[in-house]
């Protein structure tokens, strides 16, 4: 007979114990707590449609607790950023991020806006808030900004994430990618948080007029011009215009208007075989729309690198290695 079996022998006085009802506040904890253990976790990637007429939204649904103590207190938490872009990695992007620490409040709560970085192409933002008592607030929710640089709207799409510290703190995060590179090295940009779970306006955004710096970016930004055309194996061509990359990304631009179908992608092979899938996509066919495939933590200078095109099920669609270095 199993241990098993002879516990289910055991007999308990319980009369011992008082039994004590839950406080509403235990009761949304464990309820949070649930939720957060059954929900679907998704990789974080971007699969966007053809001619899009109004900004699309995708959004990457995560769930992380940190018990509370002293980060109740901390209105910033270090490196946010980077571990949003990847947190099984240690990285370092002090060089490229502009701090800021400058607060709003309205009648939702307080919303504290840390660090703004640039990228080729792509704006992260990393943002405390602080709800208002009388607001219901989890992992769940998301705030969306709008964002003007040097004037300008760039805006294509805007990713984000909820991270609950405690009941009373969340971080945001938003990754947006912009129609253009941004060219100036100083950059004017007004944050305006205004949307609240994607469709509801809020009447008093949360709004920031702050200047960043993307000098040493630019510096240390590499455009590597491709320019080449490929068969694939259907006998439909594809134009590799270039590859982007910077400390923090690599891009590879290309041209799908001779080719039917959309599902073309490329992955990155390094000199020993190894391949590197991407992290984010847009693929369109329409005349005049650019693709792209974004890579994180490739480091040119180590080793050389290959293009490969696939489709989205991992099929190679060419024989064909384009060098990139």
């Amino acid at each position: 007979m199993s241990i098993f079996k002879d516990l289910n022998d055991v007999k308990l006085d319980l009369s011992e114990f008082e039994e004590m009802p839950l406080s509403k506040h235990e009761q949304k904890r464990i309820l949070k707590k649930v939720k957060k253990e059954i929900s679907l976790r998704k990789p974080k990637k971007k699969w966007l449609g053809v001619g899009i007429a109004s900004v699309a939204v995708c959004v990457l649904s995560l769930s992380l607790t940190i018990d509370k103590g002293t980060i109740a207190s901390m209105p910033f938490v270090g490196g946010v950023i980077e571990k949003y872009i990847n947190s099984n990695e240690n990285l370092d992007y002090s060089a490229y991020k502009t701090a800021i620490g400058e607060t709003a409040e309205n009648e939702l709560g307080k919303l504290t806006l840390n660090e703004v970085m640039i990228d080729d192409r792509q704006l992260f933002l990393s943002a405390t808030f602080e709800p208002a008592e009388h607001v219901d607030f989890d992992y769940q929710t998301y705030i969306t900004p709008k964002v003007k640089i040097n004037g300008k709207v760039y805006t294509v799409t805007t990713g984000g994430q909820s991270v609950e510290l405690n009941n009373k703190m969340f971080m945001i995060y938003n990754d947006i990618d912009l129609e253009h590179p941004i060219k100036t090295e100083n950059v004017q940009m007004e944050i305006s948080y205004d949307t609240w779970n994607f469709d509801t306006k809020i009447e008093q955004p949360w709004t920031f007029h702050v200047k960043v710096s993307q000098a040493k970016l630019l510096e240390e930004k590499k455009v590597f011009e491709i320019n080449k055309t490929i068969t694939l194996n259907n006998g439909e061509n594809v134009t590799i215009q270039k590859v982007v990359t910077t400390p923090i990304s690599t891009t590879v631009y290309y041209d799908l208007s001779q080719s039917k179908s959309e599902n073309v992608y490329f992955k990155i092979q390094s000199k020993d075989g190894k391949l590197e899938s991407y992290s984010s996509a847009f693929t369109s066919n329409k005349l005049g729309d650019v693709s792209f495939v974004r890579f994180y933590g490739l480091k040119f200078e180590q080793t050389k690198y290959f293009l490969v095109a696939y489709d989205s099920r991992g099929h190679q669609l060419s024989n064909v290695s384009i060098p990139i270095n």
